[in-house]
Protein backbone atom coordinates (compact mmCIF):
# COMPACT_ATOMS: atom_id res chain seq x y z
CA UNK A 1 0.00 0.00 0.00
CA UNK A 2 1.31 3.25 -0.62
CA UNK A 3 1.44 5.89 1.96
CA UNK A 4 0.29 9.39 1.31
CA UNK A 5 2.00 12.26 2.63
CA UNK A 6 -0.75 13.09 4.12
CA UNK A 7 -1.39 9.64 6.03
CA UNK A 8 2.26 9.72 6.78
CA UNK A 9 1.93 13.43 8.90
CA UNK A 10 -1.45 11.64 10.58
CA UNK A 11 1.33 8.16 12.12
CA UNK A 12 3.73 10.90 13.11
CA UNK A 13 1.40 12.83 15.13
CA UNK A 14 -0.73 9.92 16.60
CA UNK A 15 3.20 8.29 17.48
CA UNK A 16 4.26 11.80 19.11
CA UNK A 17 1.06 12.07 21.22
CA UNK A 18 0.76 8.14 22.41
CA UNK A 19 4.32 8.04 23.04
CA UNK A 20 4.26 10.17 26.70
CA UNK A 21 1.43 7.75 27.54
CA UNK A 22 3.24 4.94 26.98
CA UNK A 23 6.26 6.22 28.93
CA UNK A 24 3.92 7.49 31.88
CA UNK A 25 2.27 4.27 31.93
CA UNK A 26 5.70 2.31 32.29
CA UNK A 27 6.89 4.76 34.83
CA UNK A 28 3.95 4.47 37.11
CA UNK A 29 4.50 0.63 37.47
CA UNK A 30 8.07 1.19 37.99
CA UNK A 31 6.59 3.27 41.18
CA UNK A 32 6.55 2.16 44.86
CA UNK A 33 3.59 2.19 46.59
CA UNK A 34 3.81 3.87 49.66
CA UNK A 35 0.39 2.81 51.64
CA UNK A 36 -0.42 4.59 55.02
CA UNK A 37 1.03 2.04 57.67
CA UNK A 38 -1.78 0.20 59.85
CA UNK A 39 -0.80 0.25 63.50
CA UNK A 40 -0.82 2.63 66.27
CA UNK A 41 1.40 5.89 65.71
CA UNK A 42 1.07 5.93 69.89
CA UNK A 43 2.96 3.27 70.58
CA UNK A 44 6.67 3.35 70.27
CA UNK A 45 8.82 0.41 68.06
CA UNK A 46 9.63 -2.33 70.49
CA UNK A 47 7.32 -0.97 72.89
CA UNK A 48 8.06 -3.83 75.74
CA UNK A 49 12.17 -3.77 75.25
CA UNK A 50 14.70 -1.67 75.98
CA UNK A 51 14.48 2.06 75.29
CA UNK A 52 13.98 3.02 71.56
CA UNK A 53 17.23 4.42 70.65
CA UNK A 54 17.06 7.74 68.33
CA UNK A 55 20.16 9.54 66.60
CA UNK A 56 19.92 13.14 66.82
CA UNK A 57 22.24 15.56 64.73
CA UNK A 58 22.74 19.39 64.34
CA UNK A 59 24.30 21.47 61.96
CA UNK A 60 23.43 25.48 62.06
CA UNK A 61 22.53 26.67 59.04
CA UNK A 62 22.31 30.33 60.02
CA UNK A 63 22.88 32.66 63.13
CA UNK A 64 21.01 35.87 62.86
CA UNK A 65 21.13 37.90 66.02
CA UNK A 66 22.10 37.19 69.63
CA UNK A 67 20.10 40.15 71.69
CA UNK A 68 21.60 41.38 74.55
CA UNK A 69 18.55 43.83 75.77
CA UNK A 70 15.94 41.67 75.42
CA UNK A 71 18.46 38.06 76.06
CA UNK A 72 17.58 35.89 73.00
CA UNK A 73 18.46 34.27 70.25
CA UNK A 74 17.34 34.08 66.33
CA UNK A 75 18.91 30.34 64.60
CA UNK A 76 18.28 28.42 62.22
CA UNK A 77 19.11 24.98 62.66
CA UNK A 78 19.04 21.63 60.62
CA UNK A 79 18.38 18.54 62.43
CA UNK A 80 18.49 14.83 61.68
CA UNK A 81 16.54 12.05 63.17
CA UNK A 82 17.36 8.65 62.72
CA UNK A 83 15.58 5.13 64.38
CA UNK A 84 14.59 1.80 63.36
CA UNK A 85 10.94 1.03 63.44
CA UNK A 86 10.40 -2.64 62.26
CA UNK A 87 7.14 -2.12 61.82
CA UNK A 88 8.15 -0.02 58.32
CA UNK A 89 10.85 -2.39 56.95
CA UNK A 90 8.30 -3.54 54.22
CA UNK A 91 7.99 0.14 52.73
CA UNK A 92 11.74 1.38 52.10
CA UNK A 93 12.31 3.85 49.67
CA UNK A 94 9.11 5.48 50.66
CA UNK A 95 7.94 9.04 52.54
CA UNK A 96 5.81 9.63 54.81
CA UNK A 97 4.28 11.84 56.72
CA UNK A 98 5.25 11.87 60.39
CA UNK A 99 1.70 12.04 61.57
CA UNK A 100 1.09 8.36 60.13
CA UNK A 101 3.82 7.00 62.07
CA UNK A 102 5.83 6.89 65.35
CA UNK A 103 7.50 10.15 65.76
CA UNK A 104 9.42 11.18 69.16
CA UNK A 105 7.96 14.74 68.79
CA UNK A 106 10.44 17.20 70.30
CA UNK A 107 10.09 20.73 72.39
CA UNK A 108 12.59 22.96 73.34
CA UNK A 109 12.66 23.88 76.93
CA UNK A 110 14.21 27.56 76.16
CA UNK A 111 11.50 30.03 76.01
CA UNK A 112 10.05 30.38 72.08
CA UNK A 113 8.32 28.87 69.16
CA UNK A 114 10.58 26.55 66.62
CA UNK A 115 9.06 26.84 62.77
CA UNK A 116 9.12 24.59 60.66
CA UNK A 117 10.70 25.51 57.37
CA UNK A 118 10.57 21.85 55.47
CA UNK A 119 7.65 19.22 54.58
CA UNK A 120 7.16 17.23 58.18
CA UNK A 121 8.03 13.74 56.28
CA UNK A 122 10.47 10.40 57.06
CA UNK A 123 12.16 8.68 55.02
CA UNK A 124 12.18 4.74 55.10
CA UNK A 125 15.45 3.26 54.43
CA UNK A 126 16.79 -0.53 54.77
CA UNK A 127 14.83 -2.92 57.50
CA UNK A 128 12.71 -0.09 58.69
CA UNK A 129 15.44 2.46 59.44
CA UNK A 130 13.72 5.84 59.72
CA UNK A 131 15.09 9.44 58.93
CA UNK A 132 13.67 12.78 59.10
CA UNK A 133 15.62 15.43 58.63
CA UNK A 134 14.06 19.25 59.03
CA UNK A 135 15.02 22.77 59.36
CA UNK A 136 14.09 24.59 62.51
CA UNK A 137 14.30 28.53 62.92
CA UNK A 138 13.02 31.05 65.76
CA UNK A 139 13.94 33.12 68.32
CA UNK A 140 14.70 31.75 71.64
CA UNK A 141 15.28 32.65 75.02
CA UNK A 142 19.02 32.64 76.16
CA UNK A 143 20.79 32.99 79.09
CA UNK A 144 24.37 34.30 79.58
CA UNK A 145 25.89 36.29 82.11
CA UNK A 146 27.19 40.15 80.94
CA UNK A 147 29.11 40.82 83.92
CA UNK A 148 32.14 42.01 81.73
CA UNK A 149 30.02 42.83 79.08
CA UNK A 150 31.27 44.33 76.51
CA UNK A 151 34.53 41.68 76.76
CA UNK A 152 32.48 38.88 77.45
CA UNK A 153 32.33 35.13 75.76
CA UNK A 154 29.20 33.20 76.10
CA UNK A 155 28.39 29.48 75.95
CA UNK A 156 24.90 29.63 74.82
CA UNK A 157 22.87 26.51 75.38
CA UNK A 158 19.68 25.40 73.30
CA UNK A 159 17.75 22.43 75.37
CA UNK A 160 15.90 19.84 73.63
CA UNK A 161 13.40 17.41 74.84
CA UNK A 162 11.20 14.58 73.76
CA UNK A 163 7.73 16.08 74.10
CA UNK A 164 6.14 13.50 75.67
CA UNK A 165 8.73 10.03 76.35
CA UNK A 166 10.41 9.30 79.46
CA UNK A 167 14.00 8.34 78.97
CA UNK A 168 12.77 5.02 80.12
CA UNK A 169 11.42 5.12 76.92
CA UNK A 170 13.09 7.16 74.73
CA UNK A 171 16.61 7.92 74.77
CA UNK A 172 18.68 10.01 72.40
CA UNK A 173 22.05 9.67 71.03
CA UNK A 174 24.33 12.12 69.44
CA UNK A 175 25.01 11.52 65.98
CA UNK A 176 28.40 12.62 64.80
CA UNK A 177 28.01 12.67 61.47
CA UNK A 178 25.75 15.29 61.07
CA UNK A 179 26.77 18.45 63.42
CA UNK A 180 28.99 21.35 63.41
CA UNK A 181 27.67 24.75 61.52
CA UNK A 182 28.25 26.39 57.77
CA UNK A 183 31.19 28.61 57.14
CA UNK A 184 29.33 31.68 56.44
CA UNK A 185 27.02 32.67 59.18
CA UNK A 186 24.78 36.38 58.89
CA UNK A 187 26.09 37.72 62.65
CA UNK A 188 28.68 40.49 62.23
CA UNK A 189 29.02 41.62 65.74
CA UNK A 190 30.09 37.90 67.41
CA UNK A 191 32.82 35.06 66.77
CA UNK A 192 31.79 32.03 66.71
CA UNK A 193 34.25 30.08 67.80
CA UNK A 194 32.97 26.30 68.82
CA UNK A 195 29.67 24.20 68.33
CA UNK A 196 29.56 21.61 71.39
CA UNK A 197 27.01 18.84 71.51
CA UNK A 198 25.95 17.36 75.04
CA UNK A 199 23.44 14.26 76.14
CA UNK A 200 21.83 15.06 79.82
CA UNK A 201 18.51 13.22 81.69
CA UNK A 202 16.86 15.69 83.21
CA UNK A 203 13.84 15.77 85.78
CA UNK A 204 10.56 17.78 84.25
CA UNK A 205 8.60 18.00 88.04
CA UNK A 206 5.43 19.15 85.99
CA UNK A 207 5.29 15.65 84.17
CA UNK A 208 6.87 14.04 87.14
CA UNK A 209 9.48 12.11 84.51
CA UNK A 210 12.93 12.11 84.27
CA UNK A 211 13.99 12.78 79.82
CA UNK A 212 16.60 12.54 77.94
CA UNK A 213 17.85 15.76 76.39
CA UNK A 214 20.19 17.07 73.94
CA UNK A 215 22.05 20.16 74.55
CA UNK A 216 23.61 22.61 72.02
CA UNK A 217 25.96 24.70 72.85
CA UNK A 218 27.43 27.63 70.83
CA UNK A 219 30.70 29.71 71.80
CA UNK A 220 31.23 32.87 70.79
CA UNK A 221 33.13 35.70 71.48
CA UNK A 222 31.96 39.48 71.63
CA UNK A 223 33.41 41.57 68.62
CA UNK A 224 34.80 44.80 71.21
CA UNK A 225 35.73 47.18 68.45
CA UNK A 226 31.90 48.74 68.20
CA UNK A 227 31.24 49.67 72.00
CA UNK A 228 35.15 50.87 71.87
CA UNK A 229 34.70 53.31 69.11
CA UNK A 230 30.68 54.31 69.75
CA UNK A 231 30.94 54.63 73.74
CA UNK A 232 33.97 54.14 75.48
CA UNK A 233 36.04 56.42 73.06
CA UNK A 234 33.76 59.27 72.93
CA UNK A 235 33.38 59.25 76.59
CA UNK A 236 37.26 59.24 77.48
CA UNK A 237 37.56 62.42 75.40
CA UNK A 238 34.47 64.09 77.09
CA UNK A 239 36.51 63.24 80.43
CA UNK A 240 39.66 64.84 78.49
CA UNK A 241 37.40 67.61 77.64
CA UNK A 242 36.33 68.32 81.11
CA UNK A 243 39.78 68.92 82.51
CA UNK A 244 40.42 71.48 79.96
CA UNK A 245 39.75 73.92 83.20
CA UNK A 246 42.78 73.02 84.64
CA UNK A 247 44.75 75.55 82.31
CA UNK A 248 42.44 78.51 82.66
CA UNK A 249 42.91 81.43 85.10
CA UNK A 250 40.51 80.99 88.11
CA UNK A 251 39.83 84.37 87.92
CA UNK A 252 37.61 83.66 84.67
CA UNK A 253 35.06 82.06 86.67
CA UNK A 254 32.30 82.49 84.07
CA UNK A 255 34.09 80.69 81.73
CA UNK A 256 36.08 77.79 83.86
CA UNK A 257 32.74 77.01 85.25
CA UNK A 258 30.79 77.07 81.93
CA UNK A 259 33.22 74.73 80.54
CA UNK A 260 32.51 72.67 83.66
CA UNK A 261 28.92 72.59 83.19
CA UNK A 262 29.20 71.92 79.82
CA UNK A 263 31.38 68.97 79.87
CA UNK A 264 28.76 67.27 82.53
CA UNK A 265 26.30 67.80 80.76
CA UNK A 266 27.51 66.48 77.26
CA UNK A 267 28.32 63.28 79.23
CA UNK A 268 25.11 62.77 80.75
CA UNK A 269 23.33 63.48 77.78
CA UNK A 270 25.67 60.97 75.87
CA UNK A 271 24.67 58.44 78.26
CA UNK A 272 20.95 59.06 77.36
CA UNK A 273 21.74 58.95 74.04
CA UNK A 274 23.71 55.11 74.17
CA UNK A 275 21.06 53.82 76.81
CA UNK A 276 19.04 51.51 74.01
CA UNK A 277 22.79 50.02 72.75
CA UNK A 278 22.99 48.41 76.41
CA UNK A 279 21.57 45.04 78.09
CA UNK A 280 19.03 46.44 80.92
CA UNK A 281 20.39 43.85 83.56
CA UNK A 282 19.76 43.92 87.32
CA UNK A 283 23.69 44.05 87.87
CA UNK A 284 26.69 46.25 86.92
CA UNK A 285 28.39 45.29 83.61
CA UNK A 286 32.11 46.33 83.52
CA UNK A 287 30.99 48.75 80.79
CA UNK A 288 29.12 50.29 83.89
CA UNK A 289 32.12 50.58 85.76
CA UNK A 290 33.79 52.47 83.11
CA UNK A 291 30.98 54.81 82.64
CA UNK A 292 30.29 55.41 86.31
CA UNK A 293 34.13 56.38 87.27
CA UNK A 294 34.37 58.56 83.76
CA UNK A 295 30.87 60.17 85.30
CA UNK A 296 32.61 60.33 88.64
CA UNK A 297 35.76 62.07 86.96
CA UNK A 298 34.30 64.77 84.79
CA UNK A 299 31.97 65.55 88.06
CA UNK A 300 34.76 66.46 90.38
CA UNK A 301 36.75 68.25 87.97
CA UNK A 302 33.29 70.11 88.00
CA UNK A 303 33.28 70.17 92.07
CA UNK A 304 37.00 71.32 91.41
CA UNK A 305 36.70 74.12 89.02
CA UNK A 306 34.16 75.43 91.39
CA UNK A 307 36.82 75.50 94.39
CA UNK A 308 39.43 76.95 92.48
CA UNK A 309 37.22 79.73 91.24
CA UNK A 310 35.50 80.49 95.01
CA UNK A 311 39.33 80.75 96.25
CA UNK A 312 40.19 83.42 93.67
CA UNK A 313 36.78 85.37 94.32
CA UNK A 314 38.11 86.14 98.25
CA UNK A 315 41.31 86.33 96.46
CA UNK A 316 43.18 83.19 96.91
CA UNK A 317 44.48 83.37 93.50
CA UNK A 318 47.94 81.79 94.20
CA UNK A 319 46.13 78.71 96.00
CA UNK A 320 43.99 78.32 93.00
CA UNK A 321 46.51 77.97 90.93
CA UNK A 322 48.13 75.70 92.73
CA UNK A 323 45.65 73.39 92.81
CA UNK A 324 44.88 74.05 89.14
CA UNK A 325 49.14 72.71 88.87
CA UNK A 326 47.93 69.68 90.77
CA UNK A 327 44.82 68.40 89.16
CA UNK A 328 47.07 68.84 85.79
CA UNK A 329 48.60 65.35 86.58
CA UNK A 330 46.78 63.90 89.26
CA UNK A 331 43.79 63.63 87.12
CA UNK A 332 45.30 62.33 84.09
CA UNK A 333 47.45 59.60 85.68
CA UNK A 334 43.96 58.99 88.00
CA UNK A 335 42.62 58.33 84.96
CA UNK A 336 45.41 56.16 83.23
CA UNK A 337 45.83 53.74 86.45
CA UNK A 338 41.72 53.21 86.41
CA UNK A 339 42.19 51.91 82.64
CA UNK A 340 45.08 50.42 83.32
CA UNK A 341 42.97 48.16 85.50
CA UNK A 342 40.08 48.70 83.89
CA UNK A 343 41.73 46.42 81.00
CA UNK A 344 43.24 44.14 83.52
CA UNK A 345 40.09 43.12 84.84
CA UNK A 346 38.79 42.52 80.81
CA UNK A 347 41.58 39.64 80.56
Amino acid sequence: MRCTPTLLTTLIIAIALLAPLVVNAQSATDEITCPTPNYRTDERPDRSGTPTEVLFGTRIADLLEINDVDQTITIDVAIRLRWKDSRLAGLEGCKLSIRDIWFPALMMKNSGRMFSRWPETASVGKDGNITYLQRISGTFSSYHDLTNFPFDGQDITLRIFPLEWRASKVVFRIDDQFSGMEPLLNISDWEITGVDTKLVEERFEVFDQVRSGYLLTISAERHVGHYFWKIMFPISMITFMSWSVFWLNPAQFGTQLGLSATSVLTLVAFIFATTNMLPRLGYVTILDSYILAATLFVFVAFLQSLLTGALASIGQIAFALRIDLISRFVFPLAFIAFCIKFYADTQ
